[in-house]
């Protein structure tokens, strides 16, 4: 019987997939990439303690909606003043614009190295049009399968390139160590970076395409979300081992998602064109899945802010709410692209995300304890002391942005 129960419970992951696939972009490539070129394996145990918090979170906005029969963004509608709900509906605003546009550039880079002629915004138009078309146009069930593609994609290609390492070029495990002194700014960023922002609330929505609901269904997502973080602590992981195999010359810390390109050269000069042209398949996978994931999941979020202030029943995939976000993300990559982003989005952007977390937590510990739930769903001590430690962590990141 367990195995016939490990084999069901394997093909009832979906939802969490999508998470990963999501989760897993540019930015944890970036952030993986300097914490092993600068701290070798030794903040491996950040990147663990990354995916705990992460893992928490999106495990207590999973449950409140399978226990209360209501999306997160409906409890804070119901439950909070309209002013913080209205601010929060600000900063997504905000926030949609700045990741619909550093996702796309992000993106384009892998074909724009390669084919240098044709111009990076016009490689990033061709990004955004062609994500708006699969989701305007796609079913979920279709979405799934695409994303559990790039899902293998970037995972092979990434696992390859690390094997190339180890066999072709031989792993020097002395240059695990660090390099740089120890940073506790750092750490904390690390921890707070790895898996995703606002994707996270996505993860409701997709359970509901999935057809989840009610209680009964808490353990499937506790198990597809577990596989989930998994993925993302062994792709993050990998990434670090890379870039600690991997001689840095000068200053990296400002080189952005282009680090990734680099690390592709260095990756070459130690493997060949073979061990480049690999990972940098798995670096545009975990790019633009990150925009096809974005452009699935955050439609979600507006359709249900629309049609609750509405006090309708929201439209799904096919209504004109959701469909219009989507069109607005694009809207917004492309003019990104041609303006370059001004300087006081980057600052508002970099102040209101600093918000994000320690307010979604916040309401998670209320509402995951408070009678609205049912007893037997309510935040047990351990998830109780996580997400207040996660709490504590990312009021401090906030003090740091807004003091910086």
């Amino acid at each position: 019987m367990a195995p016939r129960r490990f084999t069901s419970a394997l093909t009832d992951l979906g939802p969490g997939l999508i998470l990963a696939a999501t989760g897993i972009g540019v930015g944890d490539m970036v952030s993986a990439t300097i914490a092993g070129a600068e701290y070798g394996l030794t903040l491996v145990w950040a990147l663990g303690a990354g995916v705990l918090v992460k893992y928490a979170i999106t495990e207590g906005a999973a449950r409140w909606q399978l226990s209360t029969d209501t999306t997160l963004v409906e409890g804070w509608q119901r439950h909070l003043p309209v002013a913080a709900v209205v601010a929060f509906f600000v900063y997504f605003v905000v926030w949609s614009y700045s990741v619909s546009s550093a996702l796309v550039a992000a993106s384009a880079m892998v074909p724009a190295a390669i084919v240098p002629s044709v111009p990076l915004p016009v490689w990033g138009l061709l990004h955004a049009v062609a994500a708006f078309v699969m989701v305007y146009f796609g079913r979920y069930e279709r979405f799934l399968g695409i994303m559990k593609w790039f899902i293998g994609l970037k995972f092979v290609a990434v696992i390859t390139a690390t094997l190339l390492i180890v066999f072709w070029s031989g792993t020097d495990w002395s240059a695990t160590g660090s390099r740089s002194e120890f940073s506790v700014a750092y750490t904390l960023s690390l921890i707070g970076g790895v898996g995703g922002t606002v994707t996270l609330l996505s993860y409701g929505y997709w359970m509901r395409e999935e057809g989840w609901a009610g209680g009964a269904r808490v353990p499937s997502a506790r198990a597809d979300l577990t596989v989930s973080f998994a993925l993302v602590f062994v792709f993050s992981l990998a990434m670090i081992f890379l870039s600690s195999q991997i001689e840095w010359a000068g200053a990296i810390l400002d080189e952005g998602p282009r680090l990734c390109l680099l690390l592709a050269d260095r990756i070459g000069a130690e493997t060949g064109p073979l061990g480049r042209a690999i990972f940098l398949a798995g670096f545009w996978g975990a790019a633009f899945s990150s925009v096809l994931g974005v452009w699935h999941g955050v439609p979600f979020l507006f359709d249900d802010w629309f049609h609750l202030w509405q006090r309708r029943p929201p439209t799904g995939q096919q209504g004109a709410a959701y469909r219009s976000w989507a069109a607005y993300l694009t809207l917004a990559a492309v003019s990104a692209l041609l303006i370059q982003r001004p300087v006081w989005l980057v600052f508002v952007y970099t102040v209101v995300g600093s918000l994000f977390f320690p307010f979604v937590i916040a309401t998670l510990l209320w509402l995951n304890n408070s009678t609205s739930v049912p007893s037997g769903a309510r935040n047990g001590t351990l998830a109780n002391v996580v997400l207040s430690s996660a709490l504590l962590l990312y009021l401090y990141l906030g003090l740091r942005s807004l003091l910086a």
